[in-house]
């Protein structure tokens, strides 16, 4: 069977304006489908040939959550001010005591006493180091905790500013900062006139927990 296009070729008859047009339409139609099927094909073809590292290069690689250090730093309110201490004045480290109890207990130095409230939360680390300040003959000690520590961390610091925390590992005070602001972020640094060897042991204890 033959198309009616090809029959007018051998017909003999007169060319009419509608036949003309038909014509026309119909090679417009044949046209549209076959430059669909060249570009279909020739998408698959690339498709196909495209290097699958170009296709991961857009894939963003996630990072792994730091692993957590040691054990719970607790966070203590200081409930007076600190007392000036000798060393042999402070107290022996006390046994473990119950997170809802107060203690009375030393700051790294044994240079002060601090009375301190129950533990108010604890702080997941995922590292501790110290470094010395620039220009300067003392250190400081930064630690780093994981996300969800330094969401609590900044709701406990909201609801106590102005008021005195200590961070406490061992039954010894590490430091005992005044709440300034809420404190937010997963990084928290210590300084204050610290010397090398008292921001190295704080760093270790925040690291290995003794």
């Amino acid at each position: 069977m033959r198309y009616r296009l090809f029959s007018w070729f051998s017909s003999g008859e007169k060319w009419t304006a509608r036949r003309i047009a038909i014509a026309v339409l119909a090679s417009v139609g044949i046209l549209a489908m076959v430059s669909t099927i060249v570009v279909g094909a020739a998408m698959a073809f690339m498709t196909k040939d495209q290097d699958p590292s170009a296709q991961r290069a857009n894939t963003i690689p996630t990072r792994p959550a730091p692993p957590v250090i040691g054990i719970p730093l607790a966070v203590r309110p200081v409930l007076s001010p600190p007392l000036v201490a000798n060393p042999q004045d402070c107290p022996p480290v006390p046994p473990p005591t119950p997170a809802d109890a107060p203690i009375e207990v030393c700051d790294v130095d044994r240079a002060a006493v601090y009375r301190l409230g129950p533990v108010g939360l604890a702080l997941d680390l995922t590292g501790a180091g110290e470094t010395k300040l620039p220009d300067s003959e003392f250190h400081t000690v930064q630690l780093s905790m994981t996300q969800a520590s330094s969401t609590a961390f900044m709701q406990y610091t909201t609801a106590n500013v102005g008021k005195q925390l200590a961070f406490v590992r061992n039954g010894v005070v590490l430091a005992a900062p005044v709440i300034g602001q809420p404190i937010d972020g997963q990084s928290i640094q210590i300084s204050g006139d610290l010397r090398a060897e008292t921001a190295a042991t704080i760093a270790r204890m925040l690291r290995e927990g003794t």
